[in-house]
């Protein structure tokens, strides 16, 4: 639930973001640009906590096989006259999934580190195989 109320408010802000995904991944480390590259979301506040701010961050990086390999690091700041003992922690996985949408992409967490004013989440995006990609052994060998 909280992922959707995510997508609805934020919607324009998410489409935007994954536009610099996409552009980032296809455009400048396809054709050989660069190794690897990053776009940020504006800062937004938490939904469920007060005195929490998030940043989320996209970092492209070439990958083997034909398809984009994205990471997302959800950055959740509290405000120095909040406690972190009150913050929802799990809103992290939220951003990310709704930074994936409907687009396909599988959410697998990578870790998350402990700042000095909050903690920073780690995921990674990967391609689902649609149906028609997948080859089957006996064709893969011939």
């Amino acid at each position: 639930m909280l992922t959707r109320r995510i997508q609805v408010t934020c919607r324009e802000e998410l489409s935007l973001f994954r536009r610099q995904m996409y552009s980032l991944a296809w455009q400048e480390i396809r054709e050989g640009c660069l190794e690897g590259a990053a776009t940020a979301m504006a800062r937004k506040p938490s939904c469920l906590t007060n005195g929490v701010s998030i940043d989320v961050v996209c970092f492209a990086h070439e990958a083997a096989f034909e398809h984009a390999s994205f990471v997302i690091s959800v950055a959740m700041h509290v405000h120095p006259d909040s406690r972190a003992g009150q913050v929802f922690w799990e809103e992290a996985d939220a951003w990310a999934h709704a930074v994936a949408g409907d687009d396909g992409f599988i959410v697998e967490p990578r870790g998350a580190l402990e700042t000095p004013n909050g903690r920073v989440f780690h995921y990674a995006l990967s391609e689902k195989v649609r149906e028609g990609q997948i080859i089957p052994l006996e064709a893969a060998g011939s």
